[in-house]
């Protein structure tokens, strides 16, 4: 069991999913593989999050990633999940 934190969105008639990975995750070659890696039962398209030194970059759909960008992160709905 893995337990990763994330948030379900729907906005504007949009739906999708922020996942948090790990530093280095967004400039790896398997960021895309972790993405699709989620159960299916988290909204594609898959954005990723990656936190450093307090800021976060997203990775994914460019509309949603420049959404996420001008948000605050406090403003998103973070949950853990648990996943198998």
């Amino acid at each position: 069991m893995m337990r990763i934190t994330g948030a379900r969105i729907t906005e504007q008639g949009v739906s999708f999913s922020v996942v948090v990975v790990k530093p280095g995750t967004l400039n790896s070659s398997s960021r895309d593989s972790v993405a699709n890696g989620l159960p299916l039962d988290f909204p594609r398209p898959v954005i990723l999050a990656e936190q450093n030194n307090g800021n976060f970059q997203y990775y994914g759909r460019n509309d949603i990633v420049n959404f996420l960008a001008n948000l605050d992160p406090s403003q998103i709905p973070w949950e853990d999940y648990e996943i198998n």
